[in-house]
């Protein structure tokens, strides 16, 4: 039996910090008929794209529009290194400024180095936040919402993720960004029809097409099984996943009766696990595996990249179960997967 990956989670919650005006203050004032054209001075042109493109496509009478001039502008998005906890933090004016008067929202640009909550995915959610500001909105903690005071991994915000662990590990973010509450509060200000964005979930970067081949053989004297899985080519990954320390890509194999069911992560039924270590692309691994359930069972193979996304599909072979023959015989130890332990919290503006 290989050695099994360990899977270290370190779960970066960024404070998203509200700044040029003040929540004591007086309540923040709509923008006349809804309408902000902007100015787009930062070095993350995707992640505003995306920001604005969520804010304008929620049904709200709202509409960011992007000029070119300075001038003519009445909303400036740049960089700056003046935010309160580093990259993946920002602040923004909060409300209508006033006429004559501009509003900024202000973000940190990071690179690679810095992870996913300075990629595109980290940064969008940081961006849409002060754009909220900027709409009128102060923060909110009463549940998952876009305004919530810190984000995790530039994943979600911390408390949109739940108990779900392995949602909030790189390569997946809240791809729906807007909730219910926002959505209604915008709305008692603007008017409009909301619209609640499906998916929660999407992936931020490409995945294994599908896993590689597996060959299954049987020993007579224990009924045990070892299989022989072939690596599949995987898609590049971004440097900001190699970041966190998820250990090498690998896969896992999983034993359900009669009918290929599974599902990659499930511990109840796996019963293997291989690292690709040195394994180029079209090498093989051989595992043995824990004991399967008696009759017709499909193995199920789900190959995994480096930051722990499976495949989109897995590869799969039906083999006949007898259970061991020989109850002396110790099975391969299969140890259970690692959970992330440590959470590190830094707050939005």
């Amino acid at each position: 039996m290989s050695r099994v990956r360990v899977l270290l989670a370190l779960l970066v919650a960024v404070v998203l910090t509200a700044g040029l005006a003040s929540a004591a203050e007086a309540a923040p004032r709509k923008w006349p008929k809804g309408r902000i054209t902007y100015v787009d001075k930062s070095k993350d042109p995707d992640a505003v794209k995306l920001a604005v493109q969520v804010w304008n496509s929620s049904g709200l009478r709202i509409k960011f529009v992007k000029v070119r001039n300075v001038r003519k502008a009445r909303l400036v998005i740049q960089n700056t290194r003046r935010v309160p906890s580093g990259c993946g933090s920002g602040f923004g004016t909060l409300g209508y400024p006033g006429p004559g008067r501009k509003a900024y929202v202000s973000i940190l640009h990071g690179g690679d180095a810095d992870g996913q909550g300075c990629a595109w995915p980290g940064q969008t959610l940081v961006v849409a936040h002060e754009l909220g500001h900027v709409l009128g909105l102060n923060h909110n903690m009463s549940g998952c919402s876009l305004m919530n005071t810190s984000h995790t991994n530039g994943v979600a915000p911390t408390l949109c993720l739940g108990d779900d662990v392995d949602a909030s590990k790189p390569g997946r973010w809240y791809c729906r960004v807007l909730e219910k509450v926002d959505l209604r509060k915008v709305k008692r200000m603007y008017g409009g029809k909301p619209r609640l964005r499906e998916p929660e979930w999407c992936d931020a970067i490409e995945r294994i097409p599908a896993s590689g081949p597996v060959t299954v053989a049987q020993d007579p004297d224990t009924g045990w099984f070892t299989t022989t899985v072939t690596r599949a080519a995987e898609p590049a990954v971004p440097g900001w996943i190699g970041t966190w320390g998820y250990g090498e890509p690998g896969y896992e194999i999983h034993a359900t009766p009669a009918a290929c069911t599974a599902v990659p992560g499930d511990d109840s039924t796996q019963v293997g696990i291989g690292l690709w270590g040195d394994v180029p692309v079209g090498g093989t691994l051989t595992e043995d595996l824990q004991p399967v359930p008696a009759g017709p069972v499909c193995l199920s193979v789900w190959q995994f990249d480096r930051g722990y996304n499976f495949a989109l599909a897995p590869s799969t072979v039906m083999v006949t179960g007898t259970g061991a023959r020989d109850a002396s015989l110790r099975a391969p130890d299969l140890p259970p997967r690692a959970r992330p332990a440590v959470a590190v919290v830094t707050p939005f503006d």
